[in-house]
């Protein structure tokens, strides 16, 4: 199934994007527009991400204009990414370049530990 990450121009015009941005002003209502007239972006988290930013940041979909989802589908998931991210930062390898991130994830990892050690 090939939907275009820019809705067809007769479903949606630039003047009903500005509309809904005006009426939707909250994030949760903007999702839940999106899980009822994009029904794909349900099954995936990153083709909701997607459509969210072609709808509502402005700046940000100058660089999105289409990615059917059948091909996005195939691509390699988010969340496999972001763990094989994490098990390569655990083993010392590639840490993070931004002292604020590299904090934020030890603050993160005791909370955890305690937690653990807790339970």
């Amino acid at each position: 199934m090939k939907i275009p990450i820019e809705p067809p121009e007769d479903d949606i015009s630039d003047e009903e994007v500005e509309r809904l941005v005006e009426r939707l002003k909250t994030v949760k209502e903007r999702v839940e527009y999106i899980l009822k007239n994009y029904p794909d972006t349900r099954n995936n988290d990153l083709y909701l991400w997607l459509i969210y930013v072609r709808l509502f940041d402005k700046e940000l979909s100058k660089y999105i204009r289409f990615i059917p989802y059948d091909v996005l589908e195939k691509a390699q998931s988010f969340e496999t990414l972001r763990r094989c991210r994490q098990k390569l930062q655990e083993e010392g390898k590639y840490l993070p370049t931004d002292p604020k991130v590299a904090r934020r994830r030890r603050r993160l990892a005791k909370v955890f530990k305690k937690a653990i050690k807790d339970v």
